[in-house]
């Protein structure tokens, strides 16, 4: 049977070889994710080491279906933030920084429900990830949503080329979804968030999501800690307070830093998520 890729423009279904540049034997944590999602930009390989590596995930809901249920709700999260920005705020524009494959909910996805006329940046600095972005959004030829091959740490870089899409001289939301608990020295992180906003017009906004320190559910710590080292993905999980830091000098839009399924909820029922932080500031 053939492995199944997912439309992102459209949000359906379709039959596809692996892309050129993408190595379907090997597994790929942005594919593994999307496999999570429930996407179908994935492939066997994925799924084998999903199934693998959170077969012992704790929760109320435990294994591989705990985690679907966990990594739903902070996709979900994204899609509340950028519906209300677009919808509150007129936000149009948007630049998502480690944005991971455009499949199942993404910005774009979900500006449009707003905004027919949303614009998107996709930056990650994975060309693997670059190269499936590009034939899941191949039929996207308005150039309102582009994926480019950068880092965040690349700041000037990655301002520039987005600058080619977007219009600087109006306010943009900066979404840093999973990207902050990456950076292991705040100080830089700080940094770097101070340049990208420098560049940004007031009314500009920033929204973060971030693993969250959590000193009681040492089994969740042990869980994570194991996950570092069988998807080579360090993360660096900080405190609500440590999170807020970043948005200093910002106003913080209410609620606040809270825990995934706090932010605006539109559902408040099942299991609670991964433990994870979200929070969105706005540029005076």
């Amino acid at each position: 049977m053939s492995d199944k890729a997912a439309s992102a423009s459209q949000g359906a279904t379709i039959t596809v070889a692996a892309p050129p540049g993408v190595d379907p034997q090997t597994p790929h944590v942005p594919r593994v994710m999307d496999y999570l999602l429930g996407g179908g930009a994935n492939f066997e390989t994925d799924r084998q080491v999903a199934a693998f590596a959170f077969a012992n995930w704790p929760g109320e809901t435990g294994g591989v279906e705990g985690v679907k249920v966990d990594i739903k709700h902070a996709r979900d999260a994204l899609g509340r933030v950028v519906r209300y920005l677009a919808s509150n705020f007129g936000i149009t524009q948007f630049l998502d920084i480690a944005s991971g494959l455009p499949t199942m909910g993404n910005v774009h996805l979900a500006a449009r429900e707003v905004t027919p006329d949303a614009k998107v940046v996709y930056v990650d600095n994975d060309p693997q990830v670059v190269a499936h972005a590009e034939h899941l959004l191949a039929a996207e030829t308005d150039g309102s949503v582009v994926f480019l091959q950068d880092d965040f740490h690349a700041a000037e870089s990655v301002l520039g080329r987005a600058e080619q899409t977007l219009d600087f001289s109006r306010p943009v939301a900066l979404i840093l979804f999973g990207m902050l608990h990456f950076v292991e020295d705040f100080g830089e992180g700080a940094r770097l968030l101070d340049t990208y906003l420098d560049r940004m017009m007031p009314g500009s906004f920033v929204a973060v999501s971030h693993f969250a320190k959590d000193d009681e559910d040492t089994a969740m710590n042990a869980t994570l800690d194991a996950l570092d080292k069988q998807l080579g993905e360090a993360v660096v999980r900080r405190t609500r307070g440590e999170v807020a830091r970043f948005f200093d000098g910002l106003d913080q839009v209410e609620p606040g830093v809270v825990e995934t399924q706090n932010w605006r909820p539109v559902d408040t029922s099942g299991p609670k998520p991964l433990p994870m932080w979200v929070g969105v500031a706005r540029k005076r």
